[in-house]
């Protein structure tokens, strides 16, 4: 009888994390179940396109033949010796640079001037944002008329303040139309980084300042400890995201200026689009694709890694 007794909550607790087990395998394929939509989706327009572009980039197509025969690297050669590919490649990087560095200084800039007023914060935080809803095309065509050289605003407006001596073709002059047009992406794209930062600041703990006002700590003491390093996290994500921008860069140059005047503003992702549907060589716009497309995963990669460095430090 005391055996019996006693052998009774042992198998009790044997078999209590069996139960949990099972249960916990049922929730995980549950889990897993829910995802299959959203992979198969990647599947079928991620990485299926990207594998049939690998295969494409060794082989000729102009997009109606039915035939696509194998020609090796001659796509790859095609392009590594393409001026045209590496004047892109050579603005992506300009505006990549820029983007990361003025557009990610414009946003903070502006995200601690509108996190600083007591008043107007929603009125300035609409203003600031509303650019990013905006579409690519009529932010184009606004621009191309307001930079017109003979009826456009910008050239009157420096005629009125006595600088007309600055007034350009400003998208046809190629000493300037690479100016206009990284000046049009940065308005066009400073507003998602800038909501991002006011987001940042107004989680920032308010006794971290607090502390620091009574050690004596003033502007750009606080700023240096509390408020940068507090936004490491936003600011990897931000940096990451406007830097694949910059470089993804295509509807605002397209509008704006075509990738002229003569190559002065060409960007792969425009290289790419113009030698698959404009001269129906599918095979080098494959080829190019891949090149562009192994240089942003090897940026992004090493950016992601020394942005964690950076917030981890």
């Amino acid at each position: 009888m005391t055996n019996t007794v006693s052998t009774m909550p042992a198998r009790r607790s044997l078999g209590a994390p069996r139960r949990r087990r099972r249960v916990g395998g049922r929730k995980s394929v549950t889990g897993y179940l829910f995802l299959v939509p959203a992979i198969a989706l990647i599947a079928v327009f991620t990485l299926v396109p990207f594998v049939e572009s690998i295969v494409l980039s060794f082989q000729s197509w102009d997009g109606v033949s039915p035939d696509t025969p194998w020609v090796g690297l001659l796509n790859y050669q095609a392009a590594f010796k393409s001026a045209p590919f590496w004047a892109s490649m050579k603005n992506v990087l300009i505006f990549g640079v820029v983007g990361f560095v003025v557009g990610n200084g414009v946003a903070i800039i502006m995200a601690l001037a509108v996190n600083a007023v007591r008043k107007g914060r929603t009125f300035f935080r609409t203003v600031y944002y509303l650019p990013s809803v905006l579409s690519v095309v009529v932010v184009g065509m606004v621009f191309s008329a307001m930079l017109d050289p003979r009826s456009g605003i910008v050239n009157k407006i420096l005629g009125w303040v006595g600088l007309g001596f600055l007034r350009h073709d400003w998208l046809n002059d190629p000493n300037v139309a690479m100016l206009a047009v990284i000046g049009v992406f940065l308005w066009l794209h400073w507003g998602f980084g800038f909501i991002l930062f006011l987001a940042g600041l107004q989680d920032i703990p308010q006794y971290l300042y607090e502390a620091a006002e009574l050690d004596g700590a003033r502007g750009w003491a606080k700023f240096r400890y509390i408020t940068w390093p507090q936004l490491a996290p936003v600011t990897t994500v931000v940096s990451l995201l406007t830097l694949l921008a910059a470089l993804q860069i295509f509807g605002t140059v397209q509008v704006l200026t075509n990738g002229g005047p003569g190559y002065t503003t060409m960007v792969p992702t425009l290289q790419i689009f113009t030698q698959a549907f404009t001269y129906n060589n599918y095979g080098a716009a494959a080829a190019m694709s891949v090149i562009f497309g192994g240089a942003l995963i090897l940026l992004s990669l090493f950016q992601l890694g020394f942005s964690r460095r950076r917030a981890n430090a």
